[in-house]
This record gives structure tokens, sequence and C-alpha cells, in this order.
């Protein structure tokens, strides 16, 4: 459904898992300012702690902030009630960092896999499920090239990308991010496709 809205939008919306990272989040935030460009952000909880400016960092940029739980669990290989306890402690993690109170956050789940437990609760409590329809690549064993995202880009026609903004001793997969992510905006500008949140694109 999302990348059909994408594509509906003629849009690029961009994401990143796992973060926030100390160096990486902080240098993506400088490329998005420089293009006057928000992307949305899920946050593992347990990367959090020590890192709350960079949190509010974001959301004072106007990015979306959203959930990718706390642990990053593999929802299928743990029991239901142990998945919606991460689920709800993710979103406690990005609440107190915030200082909001008992918000509940768009979800994506870890390796994009949900219990029906967890499907049904995220359900219930009309809490958006959020997938991707491009992944950059940033994690796979051989880099792509940083202009993979850019091409995709103009040729899509509207995309969800994934990327990911956590810390690693791996300095080209760093720069490989910040690159595709500058490519990306780039491409974006040239086919005058609006970039927006996940937020922007649900209304």
């Amino acid at each position: 459904m999302l990348r059909r809205k994408a594509v509906e939008s003629n849009a690029v919306v961009l994401t990143f898992d796992d973060g926030p990272g100390s160096r990486l989040t902080t240098e993506l935030l400088i490329v998005l300012a420089e293009s006057k460009a928000k992307a949305t952000f899920f946050m593992l909880g347990r990367n959090i702690a020590g890192r709350e400016v960079i949190v509010k960092q974001i959301a004072q940029q106007g990015h979306d902030i959203c959930s990718h739980g706390y642990d990053h669990l593999h929802s299928w290989k743990v029991s239901p009630f142990r998945a919606l306890a991460d689920i709800r402690r993710g979103w406690a993690a990005i609440d107190a960092a915030l200082g909001t109170g008992r918000r509940k956050y768009p979800f994506r789940p870890p390796n994009g896999k949900l219990n029906i437990i967890s499907l049904l609760y995220l359900i219930f409590l009309q809490v958006p499920i959020v997938y991707w329809s491009i992944d950059s690549g940033d994690t796979w064993r051989d880099i792509p090239n940083s202009d993979r995202i850019a091409l995709l880009v103009k040729k899509t026609g509207g995309m969800v990308s994934l990327a990911h903004d956590f810390d690693r001793s791996d300095d080209s997969r760093r720069q490989f991010v910040i690159e595709s992510t500058r490519s990306a905006l780039a491409a974006a500008k040239e086919k005058n496709m609006p970039v927006l949140t996940v937020s922007e694109l649900f209304k």
C-alpha cells in the first residue's frame, strides 16, 4: 500500500532503520538539511540511551520518528508476548527521549516479520505498519554503487527506500549511506519529485 501511495504521489520517501547512531545519524541530518528534505527514522529503543539529544534534534528538524522495536526481535522466533512487550518498550524509549507520554509510533517490523498476535495488536491500536519498496543494500555483503538508489528514483516513479543509520566500524558502509542519500535527493530534485516523510505520504 505504501509503495502504491509513493508511486501515485510520484514521491521519494527516505527511511532509516536501527538508529540513532552517534555519528551517522548526525551526518545524515546535515545532508538532509542541505537539501531541505525530511526523512523518517525507525529507531531501535536500545540505541536511544545516551543519544537523547540526537532524537530531539531529529524531531526539532521536522523528521518523522517511528519505532523499530526495542531489541530488533524476529517476531517469528520469540514468543508472541515477548514480541508485544518489545514493541511497547520501543515506544517507551522514544517517549523517554522526547519527554512525551504513552504515545504509539508507526512501526516497522524487524526483518519485516510480524506474528499474528502483534499484527492484530497493531491493527487494534490503529498503528501504521510500515514496510519499504527499495532496499539500499547498505547491509549487504557486497556494497552496491552509491548511485543505485538515484537510478531507481528515476526509474520507479515513486519509492520508499530503506537504509540503516546505526554506527558501524566499516567506514565504507557509512560513506555509502551518506552518498546514496545525497544522490537520491539529487535525483528527486532533477525529476521534480517531492521528498516526503511516512506521515506526509499517509496524509
